[in-house]
C-alpha cells in the first residue's frame, strides 16, 4: 500500500518516483502528449492534457493517509492544482510526462503539506509565440470545461455512466466522452441543462444516496415509467415542471 505521506517524506525526485508508480498510465499518456502540446496548434492535445493532469491530482489525493485530519480536503487541493494547469509545462524540469508529474507532486506537496515548492522558474528559451498560443488555447479549453459542468453534475448526482447518458441522449458513448472533455454541442445543451436542474432539485430535497434510486423508480404519475424513461423520451421539460411542483410546499394548503 502506498500512503500519501510518502509523497511528503522524501525529496521531490523520490516522491515523483512514487507518484509515477501509482499512476504509470497517466505519466505515459502525458509523455505522448508533450510533443504536440509544446509544438502548438493541437487543441485536442490540450484537452487531453488537462484531463490527465486532473486525473493525476485526483488519484494522488485519493491515496490513504496515516493522518487524514492533518490534510486539507482533497477537493480543495485538486481545484488548486487545476488552477495551476496552465503553468505546469513551463516550469517542469523536463519536457516529458515525468516532468509534468514532478510539478504536480511539487504543487501537491506545497498545498497539502506546506513544503516549499521547487518548480517555479520558467526556462530562458521559452518560445513566446507558442507560449501565447498556449495561454489563449487554454482559456478556450477552460471555457469548454465549464460548459460540460452541468453534464458532469447530473452524472454524479444520478450515478450515470457515459453509456447511460448516451442512451438518454440518443448518441454513442464516445460522443458523451467527447462532451465531457470539450463540452456538449449547442443543440444538446438545453436538454443537458434541464436534466442537471432536475438532478440538483433531487439532491437538495432527498437524502444522500436517494436521487439515483428515485430517478430509476417507476411511478404511476409518470405512466409507470421512471424519470430516466421520461428523459430518454425527450419529456424532460414536463418532468422538470413535475419535480418542481412536487417539492413546492408553498402550494400545500
Amino acid at each position: 500500500m502506498v500512503w500519501i505521506e510518502e509523497l511528503f517524506d522524501d525529496e521531490l525526485e523520490q516522491a515523483t518516483d512514487v507518484a509515477c508508480r501509482v499512476i504509470p498510465d497517466v505519466a505515459a499518456a502525458l509523455d505522448s502528449l508533450i510533443p504536440a502540446l509544446m509544438s502548438g496548434g493541437d487543441q485536442t492535445a490540450l484537452r487531453r492534457y488537462v484531463h490527465f493532469v486532473d486525473a493525476a491530482a485526483q488519484t494522488l489525493m485519493a491515496l490513504p493517509s496515516r493522518e487524514p485530519a492533518q490534510l486539507p480536503p482533497a477537493v480543495v487541493i485538486c481545484e488548486l492544482l487545476h488552477q495551476d494547469v496552465v503553468e505546469l509545462p513551463w516550469v517542469a524540469p523536463t519536457q516529458d510526462g515525468r516532468g509534468i508529474i514532478t510539478v504536480v507532486v511539487d504543487r501537491l506537496r506545497g498545498f497539502a503539506a506546506g513544503i516549499p515548492q521547487q518548480c517555479v522558474r520558467a526556462p530562458l528559451d521559452v518560445d513566446e509565440h507558442r507560449f501565447m498560443w498556449f495561454l489563449k488555447s487554454m482559456a478556450s479549453v477552460e471555457l469548454e470545461r465549464r460548459s460540460s459542468e452541468p453534464l458532469r453534475r447530473a452524472m454524479d448526482i444520478l450515478d450515470l455512466s457515459s453509456a447511460d447518458v448516451a442512451g438518454l441522449m440518443g448518441v454513442r458513448r464516445q460522443a458523451v466522452d467527447k462532451w465531457l472533455l470539450a463540452g456538449p454541442p449547442v443543440d444538446r445543451a438545453k436538454k443537458i441543462g434541464t436534466v442537471a436542474e432536475i438532478a440538483d432539485i433531487l439532491q437538495y430535497r432527498l437524502r444522500d444516496g436517494m436521487p439515483p434510486v428515485v430517478a430509476r423508480r417507476s411511478a404511476e404519475v409518470y405512466g409507470d415509467r421512471s424519470m430516466l424513461d421520461l428523459i430518454e423520451a425527450d419529456e424532460e421539460e414536463w418532468l422538470l415542471r413535475s419535480v418542481r411542483a412536487s417539492f413546492d410546499y408553498s402550494q400545500v394548503a
